[in-house]
Order: C-alpha cells, then sequence, then structure tokens
C-alpha cells in the first residue's frame, strides 16, 4: 500500500526544489501550518527510509546520520535557517529520529521555523556512501528532547530492568532496557561491545505498548528466552505498576520464519502447577519482581530463579515445562536475603556448576559461590563485587550479567547501575554508567579488574545526554560569562552540576557535566538530605552569581559568589517541608528580592523586609489560591514569569515528577502588591508522557525566538535535560500540531 502511494505521489508532484547537497535520494514534504502563527514549532511524520529506497529503484542500507533538513520558498531556493553556522549547514533545520525496533519506519521529528515554511525536503543516503556524519549534531528540536554533551563514548549496562541476550543470533550479546515507562529500548551489538540504539521494540509492526497504569507507568523488567525452544527469544517482562503489576508475563516470539516482522502474543502470566502466580503468595511484596532463566539443578530442564519479596525463589521446572512452587534459596546457610534482587547464573570458576550473582536495589553486586556440586547446588554466603561503597540515596537498582564478553575464553562480567550515583566519600569522581569487570585470572580462579569504553566495556557512541542523576531541577544560566547559555542541574545526591554551553541555542552541545565547587570542595548538601533544588541570584548585588540551594531537610544555604567561584555555605534561617526547593524573585513587586519555597504539600514566601542589597526574610508564609492550599503532593519549583504576556508575572509550579503547571496572576500587577491567584489545580503546560519523567521548570527563551519555552529535569524515571518549545506546549494544548505530508520522492 505504502509503494502505491508513494507512486501516486511521485506521478502528482510539483516542480521538485533545488537540488541543493550531494546526496541521491531525497523526500519532500509539505507542512501545514493549522491556521496558527508558528515559531520554532517541532513537527513530525513517520518515513519508511528501506521502502523508499525500493520505490526509487536503489539499495542499501539507510544512515540516519547522512539526514539534512532543508526548508524551500515558493521559487524552489533553499532558505536560510541560521546564517551564523558555517556555509553549507546554514539552510539546515533542527531534527532527530525516533527508530523502532522490528521495522523500517522511523518518526521524523524537525522544526518549523515560522508559518511560511510550508515547503521542505529530507536528503538522505546509504552507509556505503560515505555521506554520513555522525559527529555533527543535527540540533535540538524542542518537544522535550534532552540535551546532549559532545560527540563521545560512554558505557552503557544492564540495569536491574535491562537484559544482555544475544537476541539475533549472531553470537554477541545485545541489550535490552526496561523502566517506568510501557516501552522496551533496543540496542544492538554490531561488534566489539559497540551498542547501537534501534528503537523501541515494536509487535506485528506497530509499537509495542506494555500493559500499564491509567498514568502510563509500567516499571517493567526485561527478560527474554527461548521457552518452546523453536529458535527464537520469547518475552517475559515483569511489572511493577499497571493492572500485571506484581506479575511476570509470557509473550511467545510469533514471528513468522524467513525475515517475517517480529510479533509477540500473549500467553497470560507465569503459574506453578498448583496454580499460584510466579512472584505471587508468599513470594509477593516489594517491588520490581525479576526473572532468570537456568537449569539450576542439571536435570536437563530450564528452571526460574524469581526475585520478589526481597528473596531468592527457585521455580523448576517439571515435565512440560510446568512449573514447581518455590523454593527459597539458601547461601551460607541463610536465606538470600536482598532488596528487590535482579539474578544470573554461570560457571564463573570452571568448576561444572552454575555459580549465583545478584544486584539489587541498594548498589552492591554479589558473587554467591556454588561449593556444592551440579545437581546439588549449595551456595557460600555472598561477596561483593561491586559497587560496595555508600550512597545518601539507596536507589541504585543494579544488575549484572556474566558472560566472556571480551572472548579470550574466560567469564567477566558487566555490572550496571539505573542511575548514575556518586559515592558519599569520593564526591569527585569521573561519572559512572557502569562497566566491564574483566577477568584477569583464570577459568578456575577468577579475579576481576574494572574497565571502561575504552577498554573493552560494553559502550555507545554518539551525542551522550547532559545526564545530571534522578529527580534533577535545571536552571538556564551564562555561568562562565562567555555570552552563552549553560546548564546547572541540581541532583538528588545533593550536588550541583555544571554543563558549559559549547555552541549555542539552536544546535546547542554542552562539555562534560563537573559539579560546582564551595570553598575548595564539591559544593553539596549531602548532611541535610540531599536533593539539591536551587536557584541562581546575585544575593547581595555585589555582580557575582551566588547559589541558593533547598535540600531534602527543608532548609534552605546560600553560597555567595566570589573570586570566580563559590564560598562556604551559610543556613538562611527559613524552613520548608521535605524535599523542598526555591525560587529569588520579587514576589510582591517592590524592588526587592524574595524567596518563594515550595515543599511537603504547599508553596510559601518569605518576604523581604529588608533592603535589596541586605535581604531580611519574614517568616515563611503558606501561598494560597482563591484561600486554598495545592492539593498534590510535593509542589516544586518553578518561575515567576510573565508567561501570558498581559504585562503582570505568573507562577510556573510543578506537581512533581507528573506535570508542569501556569498560575495566571489575576492581581493588578500593583507595586508592592502580591500576586493572586484562582484555582490551586493550575493549568497544565506540560504533562509527563509517564509519571516520574520530569523535575522542576525553568521558563526562559532557550531558542531567541522571542517566546518563553519550558526547561525541565527528570523525575526517578530518568536522568536527563530537556527543552520543550513554547509552540509544543501551545499545540498540544490546542490539538493542533503542523500537519506533514509526503508529496513525492526523487533521486539524483
Amino acid at each position: 500500500m505504502l509503494a502505491l502511494a508513494l507512486a501516486a505521489a511521485l506521478a502528482q508532484a510539483e516542480q521538485p526544489p533545488e537540488w541543493t547537497p550531494s546526496h541521491r535520494y531525497r523526500a519532500r514534504l509539505e507542512v501545514d501550518p493549522r491556521g496558527r502563527k508558528r515559531s520554532g514549532s517541532p513537527a513530525s511524520i513517520d518515513l519508511d527510509f528501506p521502502r523508499l529506497f525500493k520505490v526509487l529503484g536503489a539499495s542499501g542500507e539507510f544512515d540516519e546520520t547522512s539526514l539534512e533538513v532543508t526548508g524551500y520558498d515558493a521559487a524552489g531556493r533553499p532558505r536560510v535557517f541560521d546564517a551564523s553556522r558555517l556555509e553549507g549547514e546554514r539552510t539546515l533545520l533542527p531534527w532527530r529520529v525516533e527508530r523502532y525496533f522490528g521495522t523500517g519506519r522511523v518518526t521524523l521529528r524537525f522544526v518549523v521555523p515560522d508559518a511560511t515554511w510550508t515547503r521542505v525536503a529530507v536528503y538522505f543516503d546509504t552507509v556505503s556512501s560515505g555521506l554520513g556524519k555522525p559527529r555533527r549534531y543535527p540540533g535540538l528540536v524542542g518537544d522535550g528532547d534532552r540535551f546532549v554533551e559532545g560527540f563521545k563514548r560512554r558505557e552503557i549496562n544492564a540495569s536491574h530492568f535491562d537484559q544482555f541476550v544475544d537476541f539475533d543470533g549472531d553470537g554477541d550479546l545485545d541489550l535490552f532496557k526496561g523502566g517506568v515507562e510501557p516501552y522496551v529500548t533496543c540496542f544492538e551489538n554490531i561488534g566489539r561491545n559497540l551498542l547501537v540504539d534501534r528503537g523501541r521494540l515494536t509487535s506485528a509492526g506497530s509499537l509495542f505498548v506494555l500493559p500499564c497504569s491509567r498514568e502510563h507507568r509500567s516499571w517493567v523488567t526485561v527478560a527474554f528466552h527461548d521457552w518452546d525452544g523453536d529458535g527464537d527469544q520469547d518475552f517475559f517482562p515483569s511489572f511493577s505498576d499497571g493492572p500485571d503489576a506484581g506479575r511476570i508475563v509470557f509473550y511467545r516470539n510469533t514471528t513468522r520464519e524467513n525475515g517475517g516482522q517480529l510479533t509477540f502474543t500473549r500467553v497470560g502470566p507465569l503459574v506453578t502447577v498448583s496454580g499460584g502466580a510466579v512472584a505471587g503468595g508468599e513470594q509477593a511484596g516489594g517491588w520490581f519482581p525479576s526473572v532468570c532463566f537456568a537449569d539450576w539443578d542439571g536435570d536437563g530442564k530450564t528452571d526460574l530463579i524469581v526475585g520478589s519479596n526481597n528473596r531468592c525463589w527457585l521455580y523448576r521446572s517439571t515435565d512440560s515445562q510446568r512449573l514447581a512452587d518455590a523454593v527459597a534459596l539458601r547461601a551460607g546457610g541463610e536465606e538470600i536475603r536482598l532488596v528487590n534482587p535482579r539474578f544470573d547464573c554461570a560457571d564463573i570458576d570452571a568448576d561444572g556448576d552454575l555459580d549465583l550473582f545478584a544486584g539489587c536495589q541498594p548498589g552492591p553486586i554479589y558473587w554467591f559461590q556454588n561449593r556444592g556440586s551440579r545437581t546439588q547446588p549449595e551456595l557460600a554466603e555472598g561477596v561483593v563485587l561491586a559497587y560496595g561503597g555508600k550512597y545518601l540515596i539507596g536507589d541504585a537498582h543494579s544488575g549484572v550479567k556474566v558472560a566472556d564478553f571480551d572472548g579470550d575464553g574466560l567469564q567477566d562480567l558487566v555490572a550496571g547501575r539505573f542511575w548514575e550515583r556518586t559515592e558519599l566519600g569520593e564526591a569527585d569522581r569521573p561519572r559512572d554508567y557502569g562497566g566491564l569487570w574483566k577477568n584477569v585470572g583464570t577459568k578456575t580462579a577468577p579475579k576481576f579488574d574494572r574497565r571502561g569504553a575504552n577498554a573493552g566495556a560494553p559502550y555507545t557512541e554518539g551525542f551522550q545526554i547532559c545526564d545530571a542523576v534522578r529527580q534533577n531541577g535545571v536552571r538556564a544560566v551564562d555561568w562562565n560569562g562567555d555570552g552563552r547559555s549553560d546548564l546547572l542541574a541540581g541532583d538528588t545526591d545533593g550536588f550541583v552540576w555544571c554543563f558549559f554551553n559549547e555552541s549555542d541555542r539552536r544546535f546547542p552541545v554542552f562539555a562534560t557535566g563537573v559539579k560546582l565547587r564551595a570553598e575548595g570542595g564539591p559544593l553539596n548538601v549531602v548532611e541535610s538530605g540531599g536533593h539539591a533544588r536551587f536557584d541562581v541570584c546575585d544575593w547581595n548585588n555585589d555582580g557575582a552569581q551566588d547559589l541558593v540551594v533547598a535540600d531534602g531537610d527543608g532548609t534552605v544555604t546560600l553560597f555567595l559568589g566570589r573570586d570566580g567561584g563559590l564560598g562556604a555555605g551559610r543556613r538562611i534561617g527559613v524552613q520548608a517541608g521535605a524535599r523542598a526547593s526555591v525560587l529569588v524573585c520579587d514576589w510582591d513587586n517592590d524592588g526587592k528580592k524574595d524567596l518563594v519555597l515550595a515543599g511537603g504539600r504547599e508553596y510559601l514566601v518569605c518576604r523581604n523586609e529588608g533592603d535589596d542589597a541586605n535581604p531580611v526574610l519574614a517568616p515563611a508564609r503558606s501561598i494560597t489560591f482563591e484561600g486554598q492550599s495545592v492539593r498534590y503532593v510535593r509542589p516544586n519549583l518553578g518561575s515567576f514569569v510573565d508567561w501570558d504576556g498581559d504585562g503582570k508575572k505568573d507562577l510556573i509550579g510543578c506537581h512533581f515528577e507528573n506535570s508542569i503547571r501556569f498560575y495566571r496572576n489575576l492581581g493588578r500587577g500593583a507595586a508592592g502588591e502580591e500576586p493572586r491567584f484562582a484555582s490551586p489545580e493550575g493549568t497544565v503546560i506540560v504533562r509527563a508522557s509517564s509519571p516520574q519523567m520530569i523535575s522542576g521548570a525553568d521558563a526562559v527563551d532557550w531558542n531567541g525566538d522571542g517566546d518563553l519555552d519550558i526547561l525541565t529535569g527528570q523525575g526517578h524515571g530518568a536522568s536527563g535535560l530537556r527543552f520543550y518549545e513554547r509552540d509544543f506546549l501551545d499545540d498540544e494544548a490546542a490539538g493542533l500540531r503542523p500537519g506533514v505530508t509526503l508529496r513525492g520522492a526523487d533521486r539524483r
């Protein structure tokens, strides 16, 4: 059908625009502005580039990095988008591709500069053409995409929610990642442990949306295994939210042979011979059930080793692959007890039996050596192999995979965590994204040495996200005075990161994040509960940039700028609820800086009763909305800006991890008058695709087009820093995204 539609489009195509780059192929798009005035609008269209090659009589592997997106005027001439760029790049529009594992289709997202940009061409080519430019950043689109650091290698791991598995049967381990959202992201190992993002998992040609809650959350843990022995990988996700919460569900791989479309068919939750649910009954409890497949007792049948209720449960496989009821595995004479564990099995010491390995929510990776036999396992007490440090927040969700990752005949292990964490005693260590613990011993006496992306660990290569750990809050500020907006981000461990902008606003690329320092060491609020939420201001009007940092205990610390850095912190005598956030602004329009706080279940204001250069803060009092406080848990800041253009500043606040909200100022905006707001619900301007995927809000004109955009961090669900263009937010509210139509395709 698509081929026929393309052929019809080719026949009816208008006079094609001027061909500008050296690419051999292009698709011509028509953009419908939908009657809206536009400024930097994100737009999107689904394209199947392998099918386009076929229609155009070409062949080869599509090279995503060869893509160029250019707009044209009515006469077919290319239009300049950014005159400050190098010759040959000034007409390029920012773009991003979202992939779908198991299909040739992608979603192309790109920027429409204004309502007159209705003609767009997408140039593309094959890998063999050599036209790909992987080191040229394609730009920031503005639909919640994440800011990036420069092109580099970065380690990648399998946390509790993920799995290394040879999915395509080519002899190396691919990686499938789960988490909060009801999707699985797939990385193909193309050799030497280089993992390439192939997109989200599909089934029968469509995005595979897993069972989830009404809020679109699954907390899925991924497991694949060829359960029916037909040579392909069946799927066994387990869930902590949605209708299958606490269950492990069997999806049979029903893909047809000879390269058929990847398809999974639901069989149902795993149950035992007695009818009980696997990970149910006595085994239920806690979060994040997990499963590992192994012939534990050497009888030739595949058993299940399940982590749930903080234990390790063995479900032996009987005849016809039926599962016996659970038995708790023991080590060192005691039942194995770990917080939300995930297990792997391998004969690490070449003695003919299976040893047990475990990751856990606090983080350490354990080895339980089998001192019994292949048929009668007996586990020794666990020994910590990795991640034995201390953390402020015990939420690492580590995972481990044992295999010969470097092909030297020895069993290695790869370990990693769901979020990069900072050990409290080693605050200056480089970022840790997991790694390879290479076996540098012998087959019978393993010994492990940590290796990174340049020494054998699985890695990705490209523009890596600005990773600010989980529950991060972000502010845009020119921190080093070079005229470019940098990103500061506070993290859950109590540190504040700086990502220096090395480019511009439309195609921004940032330096590797570094921790801000105060009085010679890393700035932190570890001792008062971490969760650094901050604002930047000139607190004492001395011309230096200062930081005001709220924390997990609800206290606020001032770090004054001096000599190009920050001095020691001192407490400001105000108090908010737990996991507070802070905003410095002129709340009552009297020309003096005040302090707005959020924490617990309310917003608070501390008016400045001193002068602007020497603030003296009154006790905190609640901000009400027609006499009411907000109804949601953990309100989060936020900005005080004129969002609706009526000349009065409005409040931008958040229902933490769920939504960003606009509270319109209904007051007069007169000098000395505090703002007045209506409903405590406000108006949602950003809603997370799933809960736990946003954190905080900074309302700034990031891309310089004259309107206010939103920058936000990410909550429990991820760790990047995200950009929402104002046009995208307005389009979402109105249900009027730009329409994009494929008008034709041609070749040079």
